[in-house]
């Protein structure tokens, strides 16, 4: 993934996505400032393996209370 912010590391907003040519560009706000995140098809698949295995949904969809199995947080 790379991403376009005129800072360093800060805290990331995302609100808007749209397919661009051969990319996933997500656009938001990192701080105060404008960014924009640019996937390719295949990282996207990637990201989507990780996030839709069992353990990262039971704690999407008990709202991060932990894992079923006595883990604490998810593994990506």
């Amino acid at each position: 993934m790379k991403v376009k912010t005129p800072a360093m590391k800060i805290d990331l907003r995302i609100d808007s996505l749209e397919v661009r040519g051969a990319e996933l560009v997500l656009g938001g706000v990192a701080g105060v400032l404008p960014c924009e995140a640019s996937l390719a098809a295949h990282e996207v698949r990637s990201l989507l393996r990780r996030a839709l295995s069992p353990r990262v949904l039971w704690w999407v969809l008990t709202g991060g209370r932990g894992a079923p199995s006595g883990g604490g947080a998810p593994r990506a």
